[in-house]
């Protein structure tokens, strides 16, 4: 058993990140800037915990292998909301019809609690970059890969009135049995980020990320209008943070 302790060579870290979300959804025209990026962001916040397959600190001088040196696990706990609304030509004010109104007067809202893990592939050696021994190496970028279970929980509110009690408030499109769906429910999601690491501390980083979340659902916002031409994707959001980490040993 001490023989087994003696060769573990891993090391952890925990964290935190925060950051802004965009979200992409059935909310806004497609590629309308506002819509896709500009207006419809809300915030998240999460917790992070690092494996290392080397334990950089204490052995920085007993090399492995390049992907024990180069790749990380991370798993992730976090919470995003946003508040949702049309964005485009469609509300645009010289749209002057009942249904361009009914589309302005549409409100939504989304919760998301994810779950997950990312795999890192950090172009500099994790085991140079965690020693602290090389001064002038401060930066570390990385990019990453994982899937995420997802908690989702959209609302759906309308100026004109309660829309359960009286669908016609609703745009067209949406008026069809089963394209609104306001239950939580859950999913999952692929993610794809680039970011890197700064040296704070002997004991610490800062890292900066952007990251892609794509849903394996389409009504994260509530909203699936199944039989429109333009309804071709599920939902998908950008999340750029910053976020700290500590090294356990």
């Amino acid at each position: 058993m001490l023989s087994g302790f003696a060769q573990d060579r891993s090391s952890h870290e925990i964290g935190f990140i925060t950051g802004s979300a965009s979200f992409t959804t059935d909310y806004g025209q497609r590629y309308n800037f506002r819509a896709n990026i500009g207006g419809n962001v809300g915030m998240g916040v999460g917790l992070i915990y690092y494996l290392n397959f080397t334990d950089y600190r204490y052995r920085w001088n007993q090399r492995t292998n390049y992907f024990n040196e180069h790749f990380r696990v991370r798993t992730e706990l976090s919470y995003m909301s946003a508040k949702l609304d049309h964005f485009g030509k469609y509300v645009d004010p010289s749209q002057t019809s009942l249904e361009a109104d009914k589309l302005r007067a549409m409100h939504g809202k989304t919760q998301i609690i994810n779950f997950g893990a990312q795999l890192e592939f950090h172009w500099v050696d994790i085991v140079d970059f965690g020693s602290r021994r090389i001064p002038d190496l401060k930066w570390s970028p990385y990019l990453s890969a994982g899937a995420m279970v997802d908690y989702y929980k959209p609302e759906l509110k309308s100026d004109m009135g309660d829309w359960e009690q009286d669908i016609s408030v609703i745009y067209q499109k949406w008026r069809v049995p089963g394209a609104i769906s306001v239950k939580p429910n859950f999913t999952m999601s692929a993610t794809l980020g680039l970011g890197t690491r700064h040296k704070l501390g002997e004991y610490s980083d800062i890292l900066i990320e952007a990251r892609w979340q794509y849903f394996f659902s389409n009504f994260i916002d509530g909203l699936n209008a199944k039989d429109d031409p333009a309804n071709k994707y599920n939902d998908w959001l950008l999340w750029v943070h910053v976020g700290y980490t500590y090294y356990l040993n």
